[in-house]
């Protein structure tokens, strides 16, 4: 498992891996309960980019579900 630092920043919450620089930022989505990843990230990843998004994913939706968002 992956080392991941996450943040809440008004309406995003923000995955970064300090390791690897990578970073990744959910936008709650109003009067949707749903988050939209916003990041350039998810055009072509590699593998260790997208095995960071899929932890990344987990962790956000950990978040929202805490912070009552879904």
């Amino acid at each position: 498992m992956l080392r991941l630092s996450v943040e809440v920043q008004n309406q995003d919450i923000i995955v970064r891996n300090p390791e690897t620089g990578y970073s990744v930022t959910y936008r709650r989505m109003p009067d949707s309960p749903m988050l939209i990843a916003l990041d350039p990230l998810r055009d072509d990843p590699d593998t260790n980019q997208a095995k960071f998004l899929a932890e990344a994913w987990r962790a956000a939706y950990t978040k929202a579900k805490m912070l009552g968002w879904l």
